[in-house]
This record gives C-alpha cells, sequence and structure tokens, in this order.
C-alpha cells in the first residue's frame, strides 16, 4: 500500500473562515449535507456562546436576520431544529441551545489552528 500526503499552509482571512472549514469537514465525517446558510448560523451561534434564555435566543435572530442567513424567525427556527435533530446542537430545555462539543470544542481563543489529518476508508 502506497500512503501519500499533502502539507500544505494555508492563510485564511477570518476566523469564521477557518471555523467553516472545520464545521465542513465535521458535516463532511458525518455525512451532512449542509447549505451555506446553514454554515453560518451554526458558526454564529458558536461565536455568539449559545443561549440559555428567550432575551438570548432572540438576541441570536436578530443577528441573524440581520446577516440574511434566514428570511424569518421561523426559518431559523426550522433549521435549528434540523440541525439539533442531526447532534450538531445540545438543547438541554427549550430557549437553551449550543453547538456541540463533538462539531466545535468550546474553547477561548485569539488565532485559530487547524491541525487535521484526513484520510479515507477505501
Amino acid at each position: 500500500m502506497v500512503v501519500k500526503s499533502f502539507l500544505d499552509k494555508v492563510l485564511l482571512p477570518d476566523k469564521k473562515d477557518v471555523l467553516r472549514i472545520h464545521l465542513y469537514l465535521k458535516f463532511l465525517q458525518y455525512n451532512i449535507q449542509p447549505y451555506e446558510n446553514d454554515i453560518n448560523i451554526v458558526i454564529e451561534l458558536y461565536l455568539f456562546g449559545g443561549y440559555n434564555n428567550s432575551k438570548r435566543q432572540d438576541e441570536f435572530f436578530d443577528i441573524c436576520l440581520e446577516k440574511k442567513y434566514k428570511k424569518s424567525r421561523q426559518s431559523i427556527r426550522n433549521t435549528l431544529s434540523k440541525y439539533t435533530n442531526l447532534g450538531v446542537f445540545e438543547k438541554p430545555r427549550n430557549t437553551s441551545l449550543s453547538v456541540s462539543s463533538k462539531y466545535i470544542p468550546s474553547i477561548s481563543f485569539d488565532k485559530l489552528l487547524l491541525q487535521h489529518t484526513v484520510t479515507h476508508a477505501n
């Protein structure tokens, strides 16, 4: 068996771009086909720190609507529900939601460096 690897360094303009790549890889790993705005919502919730009451939930929805990720609160709710059912979000109770550490670990950082080893099964 011949094993080859590519080594490359990529500098992206923003931490959201780095998180987007990581999240997209995790979605591929778990066979989830996301829309771009769905990824944006997951990243936004992660950077927002999740929410645990209705006031914070409303603030999060306002951010998503302002950034035009979805056109209505109901569309945002539908997206959050979809990804909660897929295990991307943890929802211990109503008006409480956060990104699962299985997808993005909960850490604080100024700069984020991804160091993945990606291979194929077949």
